[in-house]
């Protein structure tokens, strides 16, 4: 089920997405592709009343092999210019080879992969604030 145990799901902020081979078949809100990668990345989980939360912040995220994944609301630029907001919940069964948005937002994020790296990684229990990356992050671009 996407969102796991929580029906918010995690919330997600990066300066950069990029995915390739994409598909959301007609009628689902879990979209595949390829591969996604992150830059930038701050993943929050906001836990519940009976378990902790997490924060995960990360220079660069990369799922890869079989990824699937889910978000009721995502914000972004789609190649650094044109504004979007969508859902994949929303998206038309057609197949899309490259998507690249910068300076994303998004939230009820849900999403598995047979491979995940990551490099500079944080995680952090607990999360009841926003999550936050490192000092350094926040003034290192990209």
């Amino acid at each position: 089920m996407p969102g796991g145990t929580s029906p918010r799901g995690a919330t997600l902020r990066a300066t950069g997405l990029t995915v390739t081979a994409m598909y959301c078949p007609m009628g689902r809100d879990v979209c595949r592709a390829a591969s996604v990668t992150l830059d930038n990345a701050r993943i929050s989980y906001q836990g519940s009343a009976h378990a902790p939360g997490s924060c995960t912040a990360a220079r660069h995220i990369n799922l890869s092999g079989d990824v699937r994944f889910a978000v009721s609301r995502l914000r972004g630029r789609v190649f650094g210019l044109l504004p979007v907001a969508l859902s994949t919940a929303a998206l038309p069964p057609l197949p899309l080879p490259y998507l690249y948005l910068s300076d994303v937002d998004a939230t009820g994020l849900w999403a598995r992969a047979d491979h995940a790296t990551t490099d500079s990684t944080t995680i952090s229990p607990g999360s009841t604030g926003p999550c936050r990356p490192r000092s350094r992050w926040a003034t290192t671009p990209g």
